[in-house]
């Protein structure tokens, strides 16, 4: 099997391509991963509808024909998928890592091998890490308050 390690679902919001693209290079993933990218990102995941069904079929597809085993989740600030509700930004990273973390349930629940990572991104370029909550969750344990943020 030809392929690559990871898969990296995001959403398609254009302002925050640039950041998550230099970070997953900064990391040597970009160029050995597959991606989706798609309006609310893993939020799809958490639906009893045709989203649900595309987004695990994208993740079946890779891993058959790819061999991921890890998936890297990213989530951004003033996502339009999740408006109606006004944040600000340590409510949207709570909001945004309790929804991934429900998305990594469904994930595991369908491959319970792979390892999934979540990453929250604000506006300024700072990506937060998610609090482990599966045991192949490899995203670093913080909080939100005393949390050392990312940068690219």
């Amino acid at each position: 099997m030809i392929g690559c390690k990871n898969l990296v679902i995001m959403c398609m919001d254009f302002r925050f391509q640039i950041s998550i693209y230099s970070w997953l290079k900064h990391r040597g993933v970009f160029g050995n991963c597959d991606v989706i990218s798609v309006a609310g990102s893993s939020l799809n995941l958490l639906h009893d509808a045709e989203p649900k069904t595309f987004i695990l079929n994208q993740i079946d597809l890779a891993h058959k024909k790819h061999g991921i085993d890890k998936i890297l989740i990213f989530h951004h600030e003033d996502c339009a998928a999740v408006s109606g509700t006004p944040m600000d930004t340590e409510e949207q990273i709570r909001f945004h890592h309790e929804k991934m973390n429900l998305a990594e349930k469904v994930i595991v629940s369908y491959l319970p091998n792979v390892t999934v990572n979540k990453y929250f991104i604000s506006h300024k370029g700072q990506f937060y890490p998610s609090i482990v909550e599966h045991p192949n969750s490899a995203s670093t344990r913080t909080s939100i308050k005393n949390s050392n943020a990312l940068r690219v």
